[in-house]
C-alpha cells in the first residue's frame, strides 16, 4: 500500500494526502485579516494549487465541505463558488455548507476530495513523504 501525504507546518497533519485515485486535501486563506472575499479568493486558489500538486484538478473534485464562521456569508461563497467551478454540471462535485469556529481570524476552510491519477502515475513532488 503507497499514500502520498503533503506536509504542513504542524505536526501530526498532513495538507493533502493521496492513495491509489483518490485526494484529500483542506484549504483556507493565506490571511486571516482578510476580509470574507478575499479569504474566499485565497482558499479557492489554495485549493486548486493543492489538487494540481496531487495530479488531480477542480474539474475531478467528488466532494466539498465548505465551513463557514458565519452561514450569513454563504452567498457571497456561493457567488465565487459559482464562477470557479464553471458551468458545466457534470463538472460539479457534491457540497455541503455549514458554520463552525475556525482559527482565529480566518472565516472559511474547504476540505475536498478529489479523484486523481493513480500513484503509480502522479509525478514526485517536492516537500511529500512517502508511507507504506
Amino acid at each position: 500500500m503507497h499514500v502520498d501525504r503533503w506536509p504542513i507546518n504542524g505536526k501530526g497533519r498532513s495538507r493533502t494526502v493521496a492513495y491509489s485515485n483518490l485526494v484529500w486535501t483542506v484549504a483556507n486563506a493565506t490571511d486571516s485579516q482578510a476580509s470574507f472575499e478575499v479569504q474566499v479568493s485565497q482558499s479557492l486558489q489554495m485549493l486548486e494549487a493543492h489538487l494540481k500538486e496531487a495530479g488531480s484538478a477542480r474539474t475531478h473534485l467528488l466532494s466539498l465541505q465548505v465551513i463557514l464562521t458565519d452561514i450569513a456569508n454563504r452567498p457571497a461563497f456561493d457567488d465565487q463558488w459559482q464562477e470557479w467551478i464553471g458551468p458545466n454540471p457534470e463538472q460539479w462535485p457534491q457540497r455541503a455548507c455549514f458554520q463552525s469556529g475556525l482559527a482565529p481570524g480566518l472565516q472559511i476552510e474547504l476540505i475536498a476530495v478529489a479523484a486523481s491519477a493513480s500513484a503509480s502515475q502522479r509525478s514526485a513532488n517536492a516537500g511529500r513523504s512517502k508511507a507504506s
